[in-house]
């Protein structure tokens, strides 16, 4: 199954709203708002989304963040494979 390829105006939309959310949230609020369904008005309303989930997760406390649960770190999970050593006599 092939994903469909993404419209050109589709990420011209989305590149330039994750930019206005950016650095002039009030213009890509404003914009995201706009009614319509063309490609770029989706890009638009996506990218600034996007902006937005991903201020929020670099606002969370690192403990809070998903992606620590998706990096293994070894010295945190116990070793199925540790020598048990009998009590000495």
């Amino acid at each position: 199954m092939e994903e469909e390829p993404i419209h050109p105006d589709y990420i011209k939309g989305f590149n330039d709203s994750y930019l206005l959310a950016q650095h002039l949230p009030e213009l890509a609020e404003k914009l995201s708002a706009i009614q319509g369904n063309s490609p770029r008005l989706q890009g638009m309303r996506e990218g600034r989304q996007q902006y937005l989930s991903e201020q929020v997760k670099a606002k969370m406390p690192s403990w809070l963040q998903e992606d620590r649960l998706s990096k293994s770190n070894p010295s945190s999970s116990p070793s199925k494979t540790r020598d048990i050593d009998p009590p000495s006599k």
